[in-house]
This record gives structure tokens, sequence and C-alpha cells, in this order.
């Protein structure tokens, strides 16, 4: 399984998918900082989660997964992948094993560079440790929203337009819906809310962070009966990895050689 990762890490690198997707990890940190003239530590990293995460992470993910997952049809070396042989379980396994490892490395490279813009500003590096830990869990918890949209990609593998296209609107929806409180405002159970893992990973998010403003606490307060603890959102976020990559080794399989 290594030697797999290596290989799936090699193709991106070869593209430049690498460089490229992340050198995006610093963007939001960037603008954070620049337009920030009050606030913490926490203020600059809640933008490496939030913004840099949400918004380009997942995306990018996607994007990759297209790559991993396309790579073999359109080279056609599937069928001499298969004569070593590796079979196709473990060529999806291998491919979601990257996609985990560039999400967690993603979110570490953007905590390191706002980490290094709080010192040029001057800004102490409060609760660092805490702070580092709700990042690499983020890293984790996206790689598993990301998965419902992979499984669309790997489903109609037509070409990576159209995996951008998907990308998109998932991502558009997802922090769409995290802004209704419809959805955010619901206890976890079996309902709808539950499963829909962008809501639920803002709400474990949530509780750590401190409000600013009015409008923004008076949100927070509002919120806070529905904040959903670490071991819940855990459970929540592993169990729908499961399913969908569960969901996407069998497509894969399926799919003609």
């Amino acid at each position: 399984m290594l030697k797999l990762l290596k290989c799936e890490f090699w193709k991106l690198k070869r593209k430049g998918l690498l460089k490229a997707a992340t050198a995006t990890a610093f963007i939001f940190p960037a603008l954070d900082s620049a337009l920030m003239s009050e606030g913490g530590f926490s203020d600059i990293i809640s933008g490496v989660r939030e913004e840099s995460g949400f918004i380009l992470l997942i995306p990018l993910l996607v994007v990759m997964a297209a790559n991993l997952f396309f790579e073999e049809h359109d080279n056609d070396t599937l069928k001499n992948l298969a004569c070593i042989p590796v079979s196709k379980n473990q060529l999806a396994t291998a491919k979601i094993g990257v996609l985990l490892i560039f999400s967690v490395f993603y979110e570490l490279c953007g905590f390191i560079f706002g980490m290094l813009l709080a010192v040029f500003k001057g800004v102490p590096l409060t609760d660092l440790a805490s702070e580092l830990l709700f990042t690499l869990g983020t890293g984790v918890f996206l790689t598993a929203a990301a998965l419902p949209c992979v499984i669309l990609v790997v489903w109609f593998n037509k070409s990576y337009i159209i995996s951008v296209i998907i990308a998109f609107f998932y991502m558009l929806l997802n922090y769409a819906l995290h802004l209704s409180d419809a959805v955010m405002m619901k206890p976890i159970g079996f309902n709808i809310a539950t499963f829909l893992p962008v809501p639920v990973i803002f709400r474990w998010l949530y509780q750590y962070k401190t409000p600013e403003g009015r409008i923004q606490t008076e949100f927070f307060e509002r919120l806070r009966p529905y904040f959903v603890p670490l071991p819940a959102c855990c459970l929540i976020m592993a169990a729908e990895a499961v399913l969908c990559t569960a969901l996407i080794i069998k497509v894969y399989r399926h799919q003609e050689n």
C-alpha cells in the first residue's frame, strides 16, 4: 500500500498539481492578516480552517480525485496494473489515502504560514497546541466532506471540466447550507442536517470560536444548543467516510478497464 501511495503522489507531482494546490493554502491567511486591524492568533488560523479549507481545499480535493481516478483511463494502463496484480480496491483506497494525506498537509501548511504571519505582526501565539489540533482535525474531516462529491466524479467518469463544475457547485451548496438556520440549528439525530458534512464540521468548530460584534454574538448564542461535540463529529464523519469509500470502490471496480 505504501508503494501505491507513493506512485499516486508521483502522478500528481509530475503534473505540477501538488505545488499549485499547496500554494493556494497561503491565500486566505495572507488576506485575513492584511485586512485584520485587530484580533488574535485564533482569528488568523480560523481563516486557514474556514476560508482556505471550505472554499479552496474541498474543490481541490475533488479536482485531485479526478486526476487520480482518470489517470489510468486516460493512459490505458489499468490492464497493465491488473497484471502486477494490483486490484481496483487497492488502487481506489490508495487514491483516497492520497487525498487524506494532502488535506492534512494543506491545513498544516496554512497553519505554519498563519503562525509566521502572527509572529511578523507581533500577535501572541496563544493556545498553539489546541489551534494546531483543531486545524489538523479539520483537514481530516474535510477529506470525508469531499468524498460525496468524489463519488459523482468517479460515477460520471467523463472529463476534468465536468469534475471542476461538480466541485464548484458542491462547494457553493455546502457553504450556503452552513449559513442556513434551518440546517445549522437542528439537534443531532436522525435528520438530514446531521448527515450534511460541512454544516456538521462548522457546528463543531464554532463552539471554539470567539464571536465578534453584536450580530455574530447573537448568532452564536442561538447556535450554542446545536453545537456538535468532537466525539459525535468524529462518529458522523467516520461513518460517512466509510460509506462513501465503499461506494467509490464499488463504482470504480465496476467500470471498464
